[in-house]
């Protein structure tokens, strides 16, 4: 028995250097039947899950890699030691194995633990009956810890692997996140991608993968979060760069023009309909059909929408000519669009089917670290559009900004600095600039009423009024969370007379 364990031994060390773990079952068959004859080496491998099992071949003639449910695991993690089964045609794991398939009649197994779990079983089968002996079991147990010792080193180097390709991927990604940045922020404008915490890093990351294929994307997020210059994004960085980008308010509309400037028209689809005029969906053709607040749209514009998503093909408004929808479309909302599903404002198969990628933006007070870089970039964005621009920002007023709570998010953030910079005449921005409401204060429903003149005539000024009516929108849209169809409402105004007064008082 010692002999053949040091005959062994040595047999077993020439494998130390192969790194293949697919070439070792083999290898080791060739050399055990020198001490341990057998017509069939197999190593049956458990999934991590433990609900599977793989067998790997290990003699040269063997059948191919077959993997089976685990329908008994706790027979299996019992296993502690080399055992011998002699009748394995009636054993429970051997139903349809491919073994019992090549009439093996008995075998020998030992376990490969990793800890106290189960990972492979060692096997070596033979035709005869009573082939294997007691003292074949130390062999067994033998080969068992030389292949241990291969499938922890292949496991090792998998896991290298796996984590040097993860972190090359991410490497990549920030790359491509950096270079679509610097590319928007290349063009300037109001909609450049700002910030570096780790909330707005994960949306650009996200943003930046859907980017390259053509899935519909659905941006969240309260308004004011930045869901145009995410859409914007995606579309720099997809095949469509060099195609248009077309936005649509669904909510700037009024109801009876939001199909005809979606689909277009023809000639006499309706009264003033004096020539044909091709909607956002023929101009967004080869690019980005970017619609905002689509949970504004109307039941009847939904129904024709899906036919664009689902057929690629729509009419316009009083044709019968069938057009292709060459566009990808990034949707955009502030509502809840189940809510909207349950309540029958919004189609359930055009939200299943516009929810093929969830975007979404966390509101600027989840993203603190972000506050102080953007109002840097607004500031001087601002200033070069004034005659004479600000001198910066006072430390208390960047203070202030970091603790005020964003009901706006961004877009309140570039408008009170706007406001700011405008009273500040080329100076220090400082909090009395920034008239920043308290969050008590802003969740008061009451207006201000408007007051007489000094002199009791309770005459007031035409501007005195406008200050007013500025004040009321405002705190509409700020109670509203600046959801612009509540704030009408609350204020009884239509949606497109709302967006007159709010493009009136700078506040769009």
């Amino acid at each position: 028995m010692a002999s053949r364990l040091e005959i062994l031994n040595g047999l077993l060390n020439t494998l130390t250097d192969i790194l293949d773990i697919r070439e070792v079952f083999t290898r080791v068959s060739e050399v055990v039947q020198q001490v341990l004859p057998h017509d069939l080496m197999g190593v049956v491998e458990i999934t991590e899950r433990g609900d599977r099992m793989r067998l790997h071949a290990g003699t040269a003639a063997g059948p191919p890699p077959w993997e089976a449910p685990v329908h008994n695991p706790e027979m299996m993690m019992q296993q502690r030691d080399a055992m011998i089964i002699e009748d394995f045609p009636n054993h429970p794991l051997a139903a349809g194995s491919p073994p019992l398939k090549l009439g093996m009649a008995t075998l020998i197994s030992a376990p490969i633990r990793f800890g106290d779990r189960l990972q492979a079983a060692v096997n070596f089968f033979s035709r005869q009956p009573g082939w294997f002996r007691r003292d074949d079991l130390p062999i067994a147990g033998r080969v068992a810890s030389h292949i241990a010792v291969v499938m922890s080193h292949h496991r090792l180097a998998e896991q290298a692997r796996s984590a040097a390709e993860a972190n090359a991927r991410a490497e990549r990604l920030e790359s491509r996140v950096q270079q679509l940045t610097d590319e928007l922020d290349a063009r300037g404008g109001y909609r450049r991608v700002i910030g570096d915490s780790a909330q707005w890093r994960e949306v650009l990351k996200r943003a930046t993968q859907v980017a390259r294929t053509e899935a519909i994307v659905l941006l969240l997020g309260e308004s004011g979060t930045g869901k145009e210059v995410i859409a914007r994004f995606v579309h720099r960085g997809s095949a469509r760069r060099d195609g248009p980008f077309v936005a649509l308010n669904c909510a700037a509309l009024p109801e009876h023009l939001l199909e005809s400037e979606l689909f277009g028209y023809e000639a006499g689809a309706f009264t003033g309909a004096m020539k044909a005029k091709p909607g956002q969906i023929e101009q967004a053709a080869g690019g980005v059909l970017f619609l905002d607040e689509i949970g504004e749209m109307v039941l009847s514009a939904q129904a024709k929408f899906l036919r664009v998503l689902q057929e690629r093909e729509f009419q316009r408004l009083g044709g019968n000519r069938v057009l292709r929808a060459d566009v990808r479309v990034i949707a955009a909302t502030n509502r809840d669009l189940r809510k909207a599903v349950e309540r029958g404002t919004f189609r359930e198969d055009l939200y299943y089917r516009l929810n093929v990628f969830e975007l979404k933006l966390p509101p600027l007070r989840e993203r603190r670290d972000d506050i102080l870089p953007l109002a840097d970039t607004f500031t001087a964005d601002i200033g070069r559009s004034l005659g004479v621009p600000p001198a910066g920002i006072s430390l208390e007023a960047r203070q202030a900004l970091v603790e005020y709570h964003w009901p706006g998010n961004v877009r309140e953030l570039r408008n009170i600095l706007e406001r700011a910079a405008i009273l500040a005449e080329g100076g220090l921005i400082v909090s009395e600039h920034l008239a920043l409401v308290p969050r008590s204060e802003a969740a008061k429903t009451s207006a201000p009423a408007a007051t007489g003149s000094a002199d009791g005539s309770g005459s007031s000024t035409l501007s005195d009024l406008s200050s007013v009516e500025r004040t009321m929108i405002q705190r509409a849209l700020e109670e509203a969370r600046f959801n612009k169809s509540v704030a009408a409402k609350k204020l009884g105004l239509t949606r497109a007379q709302l967006y007159t007064r709010l493009k009136r008082y700078g506040l769009d």
